[in-house]
Parts: C-alpha cells; structure tokens; sequence
C-alpha cells in the first residue's frame, strides 16, 4: 500500500545552520504527533512538506504525496496547514466566508453564489453558530475559537487527504482547545484523512494520536506508539515527560 505522505532524508537550512536534520518517516490515514521544545524544528518540518519556507531558507530531501513527489498544486486538494493563530493566518482585508469560498472556487471550479452556499455550509460544519452571520465577518470580529473554527473549515474545504495541525489550540483556553480538538477529530475519523500533529503538549498528543515522533535540534530521537509515551527510552523524550506540570508532584 503506497504512504499517504512519505518523507526522505529531509534537510531545512538557513545558510550554514541547519534545522531540520536528515528527516525520515511514512504516514498513511492516521494521527501522528511532532513534540519537542521550542526550536526543534517542528513547525519548519511542517513547512517544509508544504513547501512553504522562509525567504533565506533553502530545502533538500524528498516529499511524496499518495507515492507522488509533492508540487506547489497539491496545496489544498492534496495536502492542507493549519497555523496555530488565525489573527496572523486568515486575511484581516478580507471577510470570512469570502476567503472559504475562495478556496473552494479555486479547488472546485465553483460558481460564487455555489461557493458562498457551499461555505456557509463549511463553517456550519465546524459547529459555528449563525453561519450565515460568521461569513460576513472580518477575522478581527472573531474570538480565538471561532476564528480558529473557521480556518479549520477553510483548509478542510477541498478535502485533502493530509492535514498537517501547527500548534492548532496552543492560542486557546483549555475549554476551547478540547472543543478544536474535538472537532478535528471528527473531521479526520469521517473524512478518512491524516494528520499530522505539531505541538509541545505531550499529554495531547499521546491522547489524540496513534503515533509520535520525537525531534530535538531538527532530528527525528525517537518514534513510537503514542500509547506507549509514558515508556519512552531515549534520554530527551525522558526528560520533556519530566518536564511536565503534575499536580501530584
């Protein structure tokens, strides 16, 4: 069976400084988390894949899609981001629903009165009160759950087959961050996509997903079940389960 995302010896630099390291794995229809500590190289692994690096970065390595070397055109259709702050990700010049409906002109060959529908519909599955009222809103109208709802909806609108989560809830409270996590969850199990998850939190990702990789200083440490975290042997994975708050200790 060909890998949903395969990824090989993946290099990142910024001129002679390295941060992603000689990156290896496969991911077919499942949850896989990316945890480490700030500066890991997590979220410039997740751009890489997507091909979307800072300007001064350069890239080697190989990125293949359903068996296929990942191109620029397979953003959206194929492979989707989702940014951890939707005040700096969604277009603040731009209303709502116009930029899901965008999106869906530019994937599904959409009319604009079958796109303006089609997103109202997008952002009520994202459970969005008064979807009708949301499209008509600038991203500065929202609160960070519901803007972060409706940048879900936007990336989720061509149907991908990946979606790659960047710190999605580290901008949220804890209540709101369940419900995104909640959310995600349902859109991955029914769509019958894969996600790659980024972000620090251990505990989340060892509940959310089937699998983690661990990075430190832009290299994959350790790879396991995520069921079995809490067993981890290299010294770092050790030491960031150390690291977390308890409230028995």
């Amino acid at each position: 069976m060909t890998d949903l995302l395969a990824v090989e010896n993946l290099s990142v630099q910024f001129g002679e400084r390295a941060v992603v390291r000689g990156v290896n794995f496969t991911m077919g229809r499942e949850r896989v988390g990316v945890v480490g500590e700030s500066g890991a190289g997590k979220s410039m692994l997740g751009r890489a894949i997507m091909g979307l690096l800072p300007p001064g970065a350069s890239m080697s390595g190989r990125v293949a899609i359903g068996g296929v070397p990942f191109t620029p055109d397979m953003r959206g259709g194929k492979s989707a981001l989702v940014l951890q702050d939707p005040r700096y990700s969604l277009n603040p010049a731009m209303r709502v629903g116009d930029q899901i409906a965008e999106v869906l002109r530019l994937h599904l060959a959409l009319s604009a009165r079958e796109a303006r529908r089609e997103a109202i519909a997008r952002l009520e599955s994202v459970r969005i009160r008064d979807p009708a009222l949301v499209y008509e809103r600038y991203p500065h109208q929202l609160s960070g759950g519901m803007g972060q709802r409706a940048m879900i909806a936007m990336m989720l609108a061509p149907n991908p087959a990946l979606l790659i989560a960047d710190e999605p809830t580290s901008a949220l409270d804890a209540s709101v961050a369940g419900g995104v996590l909640a959310l995600l969850d349902d859109e991955v199990t029914r769509r019958g996509m894969g996600i790659l998850l980024i972000s620090h939190d251990l505990d989340l990702v060892a509940n959310f997903c089937d699998r983690v990789l661990v990075m430190k200083d832009g290299e994959i440490v350790e790879a396991l079940a995520a069921r079995d975290l809490g067993a981890a042997q290299h010294p770092y994975t050790r030491q960031l389960l150390a690291a977390r708050l308890r409230l028995d200790a």
